[in-house]
């Protein structure tokens, strides 16, 4: 849970909190932020049970639902979340030695630095998993001071509110969106969990409170101080060694979160075909995140999470649903080709809820969850209906 944790509350958290405040006001951002956090918290609190009735990693979960195929699938798209999320960080960081680099009048080039950050990143984390939690703990207070110091001597006031208009929505969507894929994952951490009310008790921290909070600051930074990015809000009124110490701090912050990224991602990949070492793993992954930094993805953030909590939140509903069924229903049965459909179901409402806010809540995370879990739940229901009658007939 440490890595994850330390992944999570590192760099994406307060970025995607600006973002959204730039984006839609600090109104629409509070209130993003409060639903969002309460859908993936619930989200979250029955994974934990799962997790501990179960003990399996995600990919496993989908392996018993969905069968071999959808194993395949789960894997695959976990596997590219998680190195598109190496690709944003990546170029967040790009930009962080873009800064260090002109303070010292050291001219590079955008792909130049995407490419040289990736394959130290890849490298070191060759080397094992000590190092990677070892980064994830240092980074953990780092962000604390650096977030209390920026916020405590922030130069600028609350600007007025907002009109609150149908728009806000697309700030509910960040949030869901860039959370939902690793909710969804977090069976692969919870099965080491002591017990149930352990594991709950993590969900509540970090999905309650921490993510909350540091959102709620990466929203006031940005409200505050009117910065367009990530480096601009924490560095905005502050002096030239400042403005240093948060240019390293976003990089170091990034490679906590990469390695959390790039870790998932070579977990996922095990259970595709193939059979290679750790290292070359390591190395492919790397190298493939790397190549998706160099297309900017921080550019297009909110396309590719919409993209993303489509895919991965609808299947993760269906894994949800047949939990639940499968506890409360001593009948149950897994029926393969009723999970591909809801999934595929979900997958058609959340791309529809993109094009067509007025027809849907216009949260296409939210709408492909929603859609996949009811669809399953009542395929199922009508199954052992159908069922009850043949054995009456008999």
């Amino acid at each position: 849970m440490s890595i994850q944790a330390g992944g999570t509350i590192c760099l994406p958290v307060i970025m995607i909190g600006q973002l959204v405040c730039q984006k839609f006001g600090w109104l629409a951002a509070l209130l993003s932020v409060g639903l969002g956090n309460l859908f993936l918290l619930a989200i979250g609190y029955l994974l934990a049970s799962l997790s501990t009735y179960r003990p399996q990693s995600t990919v496993e979960h989908a392996a018993s639902y969905f069968g071999e195929r959808g194993k395949l699938l789960f894997a695959s798209f976990m596997m590219f979340s998680m190195l598109g999320w190496f690709g944003i960080q990546l170029n967040v960081m790009s930009l962080s030695c873009e800064q260090l680099l002109n303070m010292f009048g050291i001219a590079t080039t955008y792909h130049v630095r995407n490419v040289g950050i990736g394959i130290i990143i890849s490298a070191v984390m060759c080397l094992g998993m000590k190092a990677m939690k070892g980064l994830s703990y240092f980074c953990a207070p780092l962000l604390g001071l650096t977030l209390l110091y920026a916020t405590c001597f922030s130069e600028g006031s609350l600007p007025s509110v907002a009109p609150l208009t149908i728009s806000w929505l697309g700030g509910l969507s960040l949030i869901i969106g860039a959370n939902i894929a690793a909710v969804i994952d977090l069976p692969t951490y919870f099965r080491h969990a002591k017990s149930g009310k352990d594991a709950k008790i993590c969900i509540l921290m970090l999905y309650g409170i921490i993510v909350p909070f540091i959102e709620i600051v990466g929203i006031y930074l940005s409200a505050v101080t009117g910065g367009d990015s990530i480096l601009d809000v924490l560095q905005k009124g502050h002096g030239a060694l400042w403005m240093m110490w948060v240019s390293c701090f976003v990089l170091l912050s990034g490679w906590a979160t990469n390695n959390a990224n790039l870790y998932s991602s070579v977990t996922s990949s095990y259970s595709l075909p193939g059979r290679f070492s750790p290292i070359i793993r390591t190395l492919i992954l790397g190298i493939i995140g790397t190549a998706i930094a160099c297309f900017n993805p921080l550019g297009n953030i909110e396309h590719i999470l919409d993209l993303l909590s489509v895919t991965i939140g609808g299947m993760g509903a269906v894994i949800l649903a047949n939990y639940l069924l499968e506890r409360s229903n001593s009948k149950y049965r897994n029926l393969p080709w009723s999970t591909f459909a809801s999934w595929l179901s979900g997958i058609i409402i959340g791309i529809f809820s993109f094009f067509f806010h007025g027809l849907t809540t216009g949260v296409p995370a939210f709408d492909a969850f929603v859609t996949s879990f009811l669809i399953q739940i009542t395929f199922n229901l009508i199954y052992q209906r159908v069922r009850t009658y043949e054995t009456i007939d008999d």
